[in-house]
């Protein structure tokens, strides 16, 4: 693997829209290996890419991506956290992003390109992908770009990838943890200017979370369980399709929001654990950087 800006292999590559590349590969993301990068080189040449740059993912600072407008597309092959990095950091006018499924959840990456595998994804994208532009919430100043959810049902959802990774004691006990947590401290939380109301979680979703790339808002998902069961089959649910029907789940179109707790309050963005304090506010961008998508709208 190179840093420098290299020439594709000889081959007889297709007609390529994007004739140079940067790519961000992370050898270590959840469903690549190392040797993925000997095909991503090869699934470059295929699809007509005939110069590139591979680096590794620790290499993405705004700084790079300052720099990188000499190149026609930036590929990012890596987990979650670096395809969220990655859009986070990248100007809003640079070149489009396209970030392949290279992670073990995915959910950038499955909202851009849906359920393809990266080489499927990469070979799609550059032939006829869509530039369109990416929103962004903003928890705190912090970017996310499919969903944030902020209460107790954080740490269950936690709990439940802990233990799909074998990690068994470590799901025990965050499963504990959301156990004394979940009625213990509620939210209060509101959207735009209506009046501050408990509840026990508050889901953000950017548009990508339906696929799209393009919207006008955010949608404000309240959670107002009674009992701990109703609180357990809503965070399981929220995984799958059918959530937004659920009796203890109330949907809103919205720009802003507020979060406050009198403690800590558990959230996700993007899949990705943080913990804020007593308060969050949360705020839309509507014209994010640039990406490269399959969905059409």
């Amino acid at each position: 693997m190179s840093s420098q800006l290299a020439a594709a292999p000889e081959a007889s590559p297709k007609p390529a829209r994007f004739r140079t590349a940067l790519v961000f590969f992370n050898p270590k993301a959840g469903s690549v290996s190392p040797g993925d990068g000997e095909r991503l080189s090869a699934a470059l040449t295929e699809s007509g890419v005939e110069r590139y740059a591979i680096v590794g993912a620790d290499k993405i600072t705004r700084r790079l991506f300052a720099r990188a407008d000499q190149f026609d597309v930036i590929i990012v092959l890596g987990g979650d956290g670096t395809a969220r990095c990655a859009a986070a950091l990248a100007p809003a006018d640079g070149p489009p992003l396209l970030l392949l499924p290279g992670g073990t959840l995915n959910i950038l990456p499955k909202a851009l390109l849906g359920d393809l595998a990266w080489p499927e994804a990469l070979a799609a994208a550059l032939s006829h992908g869509v530039v369109r532009r990416l929103p962004a919430g903003r928890a705190n100043g912090e970017r996310f770009f499919v969903a944030a959810m902020f209460g107790a049902p954080t740490v269950l959802a936690r709990a439940r990838e802990a233990m799909r990774e074998g990690r068994v004691l470590q799901a025990f006990g965050r499963f504990r943890h959301f156990l004394r947590r979940a009625f213990t401290r509620g939210l209060r939380a509101r959207h735009d200017q209506e009046r501050l109301r408990k509840a026990e979680a508050i889901g953000v979703l950017l548009p990508a979370f339906s696929g799209r790339t393009e919207g006008e808002g955010l949608e404000w998902v309240r959670l107002t369980a009674a009992h701990f069961i109703d609180l357990a089959r809503v965070s399981v649910r929220a995984l799958g399709d059918g959530w937004r029907t659920d009796p203890a789940v109330e949907v809103s179109p919205c720009f802003t929001g507020d979060i406050g707790s009198s403690g800590v309050i558990p959230a996700t963005l993007d899949g990705e654990p943080r913990t804020f304090f007593s308060r969050v506010r949360i705020t839309y961008d509507r014209i994010g950087v640039r990406v490269l998508a399959l969905n059409t709208e």
